[in-house]
C-alpha cells in the first residue's frame, strides 16, 4: 500500500522541476538557466560569477535564430518581481561586452525599473520619441557600458496600449533595427496586461 501510495502521489505531481520537465511541457527548448538572485553585470563588472550564465543564454540564442536579421527580442514573463528587467538588462550586458553595438528600450511603461538599475533619469523616453515630443536622438542615453546605449520608458501614458501599438511605434523598431546590432525591449508582466503580447507581435523574437 506504501509503494503505491508513493507512487500515486507521483503521478499527480505535476510540477516542474527539471530542465526536461519544461521541454516536455513547453515543447521547446531551454536556452539558458538563470541563478536565482543575480546581480546586475553593468555593477559586477566583466568577471562577476554570474556572467557565464547570461554568456550561455546568448549563445544559445544567437545559434537559434533562424536568420541573421533578426535582432530585436522582447523579455516577457508571466508576472511581477520574476526578473524580466534583470535578464534584459543582463543579456544586453554580455552581448554589449562581446563588441555588438546594442540598445535596450524600457518599454515597461506599468512600472518601468531600468533606469534606477542604470542610475540614469526616465525621461525623456520611449514615450516622450512615440508623441512626438522628442527626437530620437534626444531620448537615447549612453551608459556606462561600452556599446551599451539605453531608452528609458519616459513619462507614464494613461493608457499604454495605443502608444505601444501605434504606427509610430513600429516604425521606431524598423529604425532601431538598422541603427543596432540588437535590441532588446523590456516588458510589463503578461498576465493581466496586453502590452507584453503587443510587444511580442512586433520584435522578432520573444
Amino acid at each position: 500500500v506504501g509503494i503505491g501510495l508513493a507512487f500515486f502521489i507521483e503521478y499527480l505531481d505535476t510540477s516542474v522541476k527539471t530542465i526536461d520537465d519544461v521541454e516536455r511541457a513547453l515543447q521547446s527548448p531551454v536556452l539558458g538557466v538563470i541563478p536565482q538572485n543575480v546581480g546586475l553585470l553593468p555593477d559586477e563588472g566583466d568577471e562577476s560569477p554570474h556572467a557565464e550564465a547570461y554568456r550561455v543564454l546568448r549563445t544559445n540564442l544567437l545559434f537559434s535564430r533562424k536568420d541573421e536579421k533578426l535582432n530585436t527580442l522582447c523579455v516577457v514573463s508571466a508576472g511581477a518581481g520574476e526578473g524580466k528587467s534583470t535578464t534584459a538588462l543582463n543579456l544586453a550586458t554580455v552581448f554589449a561586452q562581446a563588441g555588438q553595438r546594442v540598445l535596450l528600450v524600457d518599454s515597461d511603461l506599468r512600472r518601468p525599473a531600468l533606469h534606477k538599475f542604470l542610475r540614469v533619469g526616465n525621461t525623456p523616453g520611449l514615450t516622450s520619441y512615440l508623441l512626438k515630443q522628442n527626437s530620437l536622438e534626444e531620448v537615447i542615453q549612453t551608459t556606462r557600458v561600452p556599446n551599451l546605449d539605453f531608452m528609458a520608458s519616459g513619462k507614464l501614458p494613461s493608457s499604454s496600449l495605443g502608444i505601444l501599438s501605434s504606427a509610430r511605434m513600429k516604425d521606431l523598431i524598423n529604425e532601431l533595427k538598422q541603427r543596432y546590432d540588437f535590441v532588446f525591449f523590456d516588458s510589463p508582466p503578461i498576465m493581466g496586461v496586453s502590452d507584453a503580447s503587443i510587444l511580442a507581435s512586433e520584435v522578432d523574437m520573444t
